[in-house]
């Protein structure tokens, strides 16, 4: 009898779980096992593992990324060089929910170690480093990374087996056609963002809003500055150009920051390598519309940014002059590191 029940048991249990993986993976809620055609839902992708399952299966379709967290997919294409130092570049966006430098280190280790050409690194980091650490990644199956993956396909993809999909996006999948989302797609494969929209936020009452720093004493992620180091020796070592930078963040998020740390850690960044600093208090970061809201800038601010990087010194000049900030996109050395976080210190104490 009671061996009669057990094989039951098994037998529902057997059935349970099959119905929930095999709804799982049809779903596939984060696109883990639709990679190479990825499906556009309400539902975010994991671009981490996605995006560095399609740079390892095509190592030579590019030689030039952007790394960062989600304010870096605003960062258009058409404002990057085609080529810098006589070299043509081909450029793809990692951009990934809350990526952060240890991660992007964890990538580059990834792509050198499969042989992907990569020629240069445009790395954006802000006030994120500070507050979120890359094992709290390791439990979300939104930011699983990719080296989960690879240390074992059975621990990466069990939880998202697991997981069993919100109705509401069962309904999204059983109505979905590929055919709607090419321009998507094409865009999300040739560059790795979607499409760009250059207008400003219409509704610019929207001064006050809220902080997208989440307010901590001080920064908890004490040392993740020194992955950037790391980032930066590896670079050295491989021959490859990187380009730091900050995101510029709106007024309240970039304030809640200072005060809880975030210009000690450009100080620290400074004193050993280079970058260019969009952080700060000026005509852009102080108009909503410029922001999708307290986190992402848009891509007309992006751009911006990257005529400030790659465009000539009177593009730059025009762009300060607009800012009203002498220290907006100022490139940020160990030699001048000091004189630029006194200014940054000062415009918050004047402002």
């Amino acid at each position: 009898m009671f061996r009669k029940f057990f094989l039951k048991s098994i037998i529902f249990c057997v059935i349970t779980s099959s119905i929930v993986f095999g709804i799982s993976y049809w779903v596939d809620t984060f696109n883990i096992f639709h990679w190479k055609n990825i499906r556009f839902t309400s539902a975010e992708p994991n671009k981490n593992y996605i995006k560095t399952q399609y740079i390892l299966h095509n190592p030579d379709l590019f030689n030039a990324f952007v790394f960062g967290s989600s304010r870096v997919g605003n960062l258009p294409q058409n404002g990057l060089p085609e080529s810098l130092s006589g070299e043509k570049l081909r450029w793809y966006n990692m951009t990934h929910s809350v990526g952060l430098p240890a991660e992007h280190l964890l990538t580059l280790k990834t792509f050198l170690a499969h042989g992907v050409d990569v020629k240069v690194i445009f790395l954006g980091f802000d006030d994120i480093l500070m507050i979120n650490s890359p094992e709290s990644h390791r439990k979300e199956l939104l930011r699983l990374p990719y080296q989960v993956y690879e240390e074992s396909k059975w621990k990466f993809y069990k939880p998202y087996l697991k997981k069993l999909p919100a109705f509401s996006l069962i309904k999204e999948i059983a109505a979905y056609k590929t055919s709607e989302h090419q321009d998507d797609t094409e865009l999300f494969y040739s560059y790795g963002t979607l499409k760009e929209d250059f207008s400003l936020t219409e509704d610019s009452q929207l001064e006050n809003w809220p902080s997208a720093h989440k307010s901590v004493t001080g920064y908890t992620q004490t040392n993740a500055y020194q992955d950037i180091f790391s980032i930066a020796q590896l670079c050295a070592d491989y021959g490859i150009t990187l380009i730091l930078f900050t995101n510029p963040l709106y007024s309240t998020t970039y304030r809640d920051a200072v005060d809880d740390g975030y210009l000690s850690v450009l100080q620290k960044v400074g004193e050993s390598v280079t970058f260019y600093n969009f952080s700060s208090l000026n005509a852009y970061t102080q108009n909503p519309q410029y922001f999708f809201e307290g986190a992402h800038y848009r891509p007309a601010l992006g751009l911006l940014m990257e005529k400030m990087v790659f465009g000539t010194e009177e593009e730059r000049a025009e762009i300060r002059r607009k800012a009203g900030d002498e220290l907006f996109g100022v490139k940020v050395t160990p030699q001048n590191v000091d004189e630029i976080v006194r200014g940054l210190q000062n415009q918050i104490q004047s402002q």
